[in-house]
């Protein structure tokens, strides 16, 4: 299990409360679209907790406004992995 956070920022008079999209693609394929709303600075957070183990991708996006045009950040690929567990064994001679 992971928490994952997906943080960014939004530039040009970014204003506090516009919403970005971040669409995370899992290992199966499968999307989770996670939302955020930017701070004053246009700065963005958003957490998610994953518990498969593989291959990710994320994308943030912007909306477009009556001054400036919509936004696609690149893909960020990241992986989970399983986290190490060990046994124990107990050997009884009778």
């Amino acid at each position: 299990m992971a928490n994952v956070t997906f943080a960014g920022s939004q530039t040009a008079q970014a204003a506090s409360g516009e919403t970005v999209t971040v669409t995370v693609t899992k290992p199966d394929s499968t999307k989770d679209t996670l939302t955020a709303t930017t701070d004053g600075n246009g700065n963005y957070s958003v957490t998610k907790t994953y518990t498969a183990a593989g291959a990710y991708s994320a994308i943030a996006a912007g909306a477009a406004d009556a001054q400036y045009s919509a936004w696609t950040s690149a893909p960020f690929p990241f992986t989970i992995s399983l986290t190490n567990r060990t046994g124990t064994l107990t050997v009884t001679l009778a």
